[in-house]
């Protein structure tokens, strides 16, 4: 599609995730039921799960009335995010991506496809979320599975708006100072990726550096 109508997309895509984010913002607080670090969000927490000890540290050590309130707290959101959150940044992404592909298609082409498997990771990830959350006290396979999802998801995500910062905006001013925004958000998601335990919390600020990078880029665009 043209630059143009790409960018223009992509903005209407950013106002659905802004508006999603406002509404998670405003649903009850959850609050983890073990020895959960404080500020550690527990849907950062739950996705960052590496072992029994974790779980517990979100759920408690037995079953009663915290982990219930807790687990469809977090069974709502997942669901969230598999029907709209997923499916609003991932447009996002491809829109605000596919805007200048024509002038740099081979890393256009490369930022999209990290964009497309990210978001596959994000919905393999919720599918472990949901097994787990079903067997806390036996997870399973979804705990070995987990944290390659989870991995995948965030890197490639910091990984599709570090390159797209490379193309997305024709002027060398705002194009530098994008690169240097999906650089340090790259450099979180993957502290958060590799060392879950101290870096977790910050994956979404990663993240959220690198979308808006991306925003800016197709604003400068759209804007005169």
């Amino acid at each position: 599609m043209p630059g143009t109508t790409a960018q223009r997309l992509s903005l209407l895509f950013a106002l659905l995730l802004v508006a999603a984010v406002v509404v998670a913002a405003c649903q009850p607080r959850l609050v983890a039921c073990g020895g959960l670090a404080t500020g550690y969000a527990p849907i950062l927490a739950f996705e960052f799960i590496r072992s029994l000890a974790d779980l517990h540290a979100l759920f408690g050590a037995a079953p009663g009335p915290c982990r219930t309130a807790l687990l469809a707290g977090l069974g709502r959101v997942n669901a969230g995010d598999s029907w709209l959150f997923i499916p609003i940044y991932g447009g996002f992404l491809v829109a605000s991506l596919s805007a200048a592909r024509a002038q740099r298609p081979g890393l256009a082409r490369a930022a999209l496809a990290c964009a497309v498997v990210a978001c596959g990771a994000d919905y393999a990830e919720n599918a472990c979320l949901g097994a787990l959350a079903a067997a806390i006290e036996a997870p399973g396979p979804a705990l070995a599975v987990l944290p390659w999802a989870t991995g995948v998801k965030w890197l490639l995500l910091g990984v599709a708006a570090a390159l797209g910062a490379q193309y997305v905006s024709p002027r060398p001013r705002v194009r530098a100072v994008l690169r240097g925004l999906t650089a340090v958000g790259l450099v979180v998601v993957a502290l958060a990726a590799l060392w879950p335990a101290s870096f977790g919390r910050l994956a979404s600020l990663g993240v959220a550096l690198g979308w808006t990078a991306l925003l800016v880029a197709d604003v400068a665009a759209v804007v005169p």
